[in-house]
């Protein structure tokens, strides 16, 4: 997580930062081309969130340059007036506000997809009974947009909005598939674009096609179990275990040899060190759960 952060910064120029004169809400935010930062009017729908209402407010105050001077100052005075292990604390809580700012509306985006691949195996069998039923494709998305599918439904919305507006069905389809990143909805938009073309049962393919990522899903749940398992016994080691054994080790090394370390880092290190840890596995774990 460390290098990806220093790999980010690498691409930001503080001399990008302008708050223009007429107008102080808005921020020139070019130096964030890399890791796709959005200004408030790029997207605003994604101002209803309150965490990104927030988020907006903050980015004008933190991204200013002399911010940034005045939170390194900071960061000096307390190291010098406390200690070493405060000012770990302080610039440790510093990075991951930054961070926070910098890659939220990322997060937003990859969260606001995580429903689609649960709908996705239903919404293709409902387009393949309308389309035994005799509807053809536009009717067939019509109602799937129409009913609760989740973002599935908000992006057959926008296909059958630009479909409607002159923009060509397979134009449309793969520039849904280049946005929303899932494996089945790349396969299903392929069958859709393939029958299009050349024709064919696109029916009888979908209902494949949901059968397929029905069982795909029960697989990948199957091995997130079994590694499950083996992460209780680290986890359990980490964050019950060492906690105990280190401070066991540290009384009785104490009435030998005196203070083993400081108060302070011992206060560092139960305080914010394994809770860390604790939390960046659990981010690991997240991370390997199936996207279903």
């Amino acid at each position: 997580m460390f290098l990806f952060v220093v790999n980010s910064i690498k691409g930001i120029s503080l001399k990008d930062i302008k708050i223009k004169k007429e107008d102080n809400s808005k921020l020139d935010l070019k130096m964030f081309s890399r890791i796709n930062f959005e200004s408030e009017n790029e997207n605003p729908k994604k101002n209803e969130d309150k965490i990104y209402i927030i988020r907006n407010k903050l980015v004008k105050y933190f991204l200013n340059k002399k911010t940034i001077i005045l939170l390194i100052a900071v960061l000096f005075l307390i190291t010098y007036l406390t200690s070493f292990e405060i000012g770990g604390i302080y610039l440790i809580l510093i990075t991951m506000t930054y961070t926070f700012l910098i890659y939220y509306p990322q997060i937003k985006e990859k969260n606001s997809y995580t429903d689609l691949n649960q709908e996705l195996p239903y919404a293709l069998r409902h387009m393949s009974i309308e389309l035994k039923s005799g509807k053809g494709l536009h009717d067939t998305m019509l109602t799937i947009k129409n009913s609760d599918y989740g973002s599935l439904s908000k992006e057959f919305t926008r296909v059958l909005e630009e479909i409607k507006f002159g923009k060509q069905t397979e134009e449309s389809l793969q520039e849904m598939s280049h946005r929303v990143n899932s494996e089945g909805l790349n396969r299903t938009i392929h069958q859709i674009i393939g029958t299009l073309r050349v024709g064919g049962n696109l029916a009888n393919s979908l209902d494949i096609i949901a059968k397929d990522i029905s069982f795909e899903t029960q697989i990948k749940l199957k091995e997130y179990s079994q590694k499950l398992n083996s992460f209780i016994l680290i986890y359990t080691f980490i964050a019950i275990l060492a906690p105990v054994i280190i401070l066991i080790m540290l009384m009785a090394g104490s009435t030998v040899m005196g203070d083993v370390i400081s108060g302070n880092l011992l206060i560092l290190i139960y305080s914010l060190f394994f809770p860390l840890v604790i939390m960046l596995m659990g981010i690991f774990i997240k991370k390997l759960e199936p996207k279903i």
